[in-house]
């Protein structure tokens, strides 16, 4: 597998750099929202409050990736035979496919490449984290999503 120091440290800077992309977005829609030019001409002049919901969106966003960072970024590496929270994981589905998970304390559905791996955040509370949750190497875990079952075997976890 691969090392997870480095693992961290993508998932670190990937959501950095979605921090400072909200922050900019933020300031735009802030800037957007006080500017004179668009104050609201009539009622349905609606551009300054669009702008000002967008800024507060963009704002709780900036503290979303804040509260993340701070999560990612004080989490120890450990090595354990079974799957908990840090836990890098190598997944088989059915048609012999690998994929692979790092259960996370936040930001679920976050993808990084790392070694050239393509590598995505689950987190313990998600459907997928909580069937691999205590799982170990050559363990099955099923996975129903609507209609469809996916089988996935453990093949490795670190």
């Amino acid at each position: 597998m691969l090392d997870k120091t480095e693992l961290l440290n993508s998932i670190v800077l990937e959501l950095k750099e979605a921090r400072d992309k909200a922050a900019q977005a933020a300031d735009s829609a802030k800037e957007t929202a006080t500017n004179k030019e668009n104050v609201a001409e009539n009622k349905y002049d609606t551009l300054g409050l669009e702008a000002a919901y967008l800024a507060h969106g963009q704002s709780d966003r900036i503290l979303q990736l804040e509260e993340a960072l701070r999560l990612f970024e004080q989490m120890e590496i450990s090595q354990t035979r079974e799957v908990t929270m840090g836990s890098l994981v190598e997944l088989e589905n059915e048609r012999g496919g690998n994929s692979f998970v790092f259960v996370g304390p936040s930001s679920g559905g976050l993808k990084v490449t790392c070694s050239n791996l393509p590598i995505q955040v689950i987190t313990p509370v998600a459907p997928l984290g909580q069937m691999l949750m205590g799982a170990q190497v050559g363990d099955e875990v099923t996975l129903g999503i609507g209609k469809q079952t996916n089988i996935f075997r453990v093949v490795a976890v670190c």
